[in-house]
């Protein structure tokens, strides 16, 4: 992998699977989403914390985005670091 390119994987939404390309789950035939991670120092594997600093929850921002992303957009200003 190049120094530009982000590492990515798809998983299922439903049981978590992962798989090295597109498509649908094996396992229960789910689309799969693409989830681009960033590279080891990006922001978006970090765990969501609040404005103060506590951790919200251990969830990666990045698996966040592509599961909740309506949450994590509607409590933005709650969030630091993550806009």
């Amino acid at each position: 992998m190049s120094a530009g390119e982000a590492e990515q994987i798809y998983l299922c939404p439903r049981c978590l699977q992962a798989y090295n390309s597109a498509g649908r789950c094996l396992k229960d035939g789910s689309e799969l989403l693409t989830c681009r991670l960033g590279d080891s120092n990006d922001p978006c594997r970090r765990p969501l914390m609040d404005a103060k600093g506590r951790v919200v929850t251990r969830a990666p921002v990045w698996w966040l985005r592509h599961t909740v992303a309506d949450i994590i957009n509607s409590k933005r200003k709650s969030f630091k670091d993550y806009n």
